[in-house]
């Protein structure tokens, strides 16, 4: 994330001179108070520019509810936080939300009066889920928020969720097979599929997963038989993702050592004779990270110019000060 100093605030000075002409100067205009408590913590005024994140202003609010944010969870993490990196981190935040807006724009993902509606069922329920608006208000006043900016966050995250859909319709705005490829590999996530053969008659039980096995060996298309003898088996729960608990020891030892697309042997357990099928990790939790992982690297990526007043905040004195309105209002 490139951060450039940005060209000092401007402040216009009237000089009145007063030599000879016996004309007192006006009374100077009291300096504006910050309105939320993150604004009179930091000394900032709230709708002032304190960044921008490729060309696109952020104002003072967004920036201090992100580090409101971020102080909290370190004050809770650590007795003497690296405040350092809290400011870090919610410079990041903020560049993250930032990022969406920019990619929404570039791939043509308008926001319309139908997003506008939800976003005012999402704050309605939001509220409720809080006892009240009053009550909500009050807890999102501790980060600085009132409705329109709580709206303005809830829009962000609409703006996601239709990026999220555009990448699984495909187009330009999708990961392509290589890379969905690469992510399963990545992740870990062990999923399988299961033909389960089991008789009280044990001979019986072997008799049939073997039967099962030989089918499988002599298949054009492993993978749709094998998904069509899982209902002639006892396994009728399709495919899962391992969990503690999901099978016994010998059964997920097998599985994690198959690749993805590879069928095991026949395997005795105590539930019978099983025949497992490593699968990909599912399309849509692939896809959810893909989108993370593009934000997050255009997060990155994004040219962000600080401004002076950005550079003399003190994380460690913001949060300490933030605290204290809180207490005192």
């Amino acid at each position: 994330m490139g951060k450039h100093a940005s060209g000092l605030l401007c402040c216009l000075i009237w000089l009145v001179s007063l030599c000879g002409c016996g004309v007192q100067a006006p009374d100077a205009a009291p300096t504006p108070t910050p309105a939320t408590l993150p604004g009179r913590a930091a000394g900032i005024m709230e709708e002032e520019t304190l960044l921008t994140v490729d060309g696109r202003d952020i104002p003072a609010w967004e920036y201090l509810y992100w580090l409101s944010l971020a102080c909290d969870r370190a004050r809770g993490q650590s007795d003497a936080p690296d405040w350092d990196s809290v400011k870090e981190q919610a410079l990041m935040n903020t560049a993250l939300y930032a990022s969406v807006e920019t990619l929404a724009e570039r791939n043509g993902v308008q926001f319309t009066d139908a997003d506008a509606a939800t976003v005012s069922e999402r704050w309605r329920r939001r509220c409720e889920a809080y006892g009240g608006e009053a009550d909500y208000l009050r807890e999102i006043a501790r980060y600085g928020l009132d409705r329109a900016k709580a709206e303005t966050l809830f829009r962000a995250g609409l703006l996601y969720g239709k990026l999220r859909a555009l990448c699984r319709e495909g187009g330009a705005f999708s990961p392509d097979a290589a890379a969905l490829d690469a992510l399963a590999k990545e992740s870990g996530a062990v999923r399988v599929d299961r033909i389960l053969s089991t008789d009280w008659d044990y001979n019986a039980a072997k008799r049939r997963a073997e039967a099962f096995f030989r089918q499988l060996n002599g298949a054009a298309d492993q993978a749709a038989l094998f998904s069509e003898l899982t209902w002639e088996g006892g396994d009728h729960e399709g495919p899962r993702t391992l969990k503690d608990g999901t099978f016994d020891e010998r059964l997920t030892q097998v599985a994690k050592a198959l690749q993805i697309g590879q069928i095991s042997g026949i395997i005795e357990s105590s539930d019978g004779f099983s025949i497992l099928r490593r699968l990909s990790p599912e399309r849509d939790s692939l896809l959810e990270t893909w989108l993370r992982r593009t934000v997050e690297e255009a997060a990155r990526k994004a040219d962000v110019e600080v401004t002076e007043r950005y550079r003399a905040i003190d994380a460690a004195g913001f949060s300490s000060a933030l605290e204290e309105l809180r207490k005192t209002g």
